[in-house]
């Protein structure tokens, strides 16, 4: 449970979307230095959490590590990108080659901005194609990793920075190229308002999505990025299954 205290701001802002609520009340109710963490972290869970304590009572003692375990599986994701990031690296389900991106659009001296880069699978690849690349992502972990790793490696075209797609921290008209790998759809109007504010026009922004969202039913994104003038297709390796969705500014 103490990895709880890992967590950073955005990732509290978004218990109340992650956690389960019986679960989360009887994990604050039976530790209360928790919640007050959780309030110092991000003041704007505070309503949230007090809901939460009102609605759900303290679990009984032989419930109480049941619903320990049920809360930190299901933020299992989060707590590896702070405990074991290269882990969490070894095993992304990033298993498609760059060619999914520049068969449709090259990368050759471009800006390309990957947002969501997570441990930086994508941006990596880019790299030797690109002019420069920027790594937008949120967790500071993950930012370490990519740095640490770029420093290995020697890549010295490769720019982290910490932020979201729906808030890139870089100035208008600034990229040739905007990449995400499974990672739009938190604040899609948001989201799409800034892709169209820092793509220069004439550039392209590609969206990827792994097997799990390779069929049309299975994205519930498919028919809004659609509405927004994406085209689709489902490009294929093997047994992977990649559905892209792409836009010319």
């Amino acid at each position: 449970m103490h990895d709880l205290y890992l967590l950073e701001a955005h990732q509290v802002a978004d218990l109340s979307n992650r956690a389960p609520d019986a679960e989360l009340a009887a994990v604050l109710h039976a530790n209360p230095s928790l919640r007050r963490f959780l309030v110092a972290r991000c003041p704007s869970i505070g309503s949230f959490l007090s809901r939460l304590l009102t609605d759900y009572g303290p679990a009984a003692a032989d419930e109480l590590h049941a619903a320990e375990e049920s809360l930190v599986w299901e933020l299992a994701d989060w707590i590896a990108y702070q405990r074991a990031p290269e882990a969490y690296d070894a095993q992304a389900k990033v298993d498609w080659d760059i060619s999914a991106v520049t068969t449709v659009v090259s990368l050759q001296d471009k800006i390309v901005i990957d947002c969501g880069a997570g441990t930086g699978r994508v941006a990596f690849d880019a790299a030797p194609m690109a002019h420069h690349v920027f790594a937008v992502e949120p967790v500071a972990k993950l930012r370490q990793f990519m740095r640490d790793k770029a420093t290995r490696l020697g890549v010295d075209n490769l720019h982290v920075l910490d932020g979201f797609l729906h808030s890139i921290p870089l100035p208008a008209d600034q990229a040739d190229v905007l990449l995400t790998c499974q990672a739009i759809g938190w604040h899609l109007p948001e989201e799409l308002q800034e892709i169209d504010r820092v793509v220069r026009r004439g550039g392209m922004t590609m969206h990827l999505f792994g097997a799990p969202g390779a069929t049309e039913p299975d994205n519930p994104l498919h028919q809004p990025l659609l509405t927004h003038g994406y085209q689709t297709d489902v490009h294929q390796e093997g047994d992977v299954h990649i559905r892209r969705y792409w836009k010319r500014m």
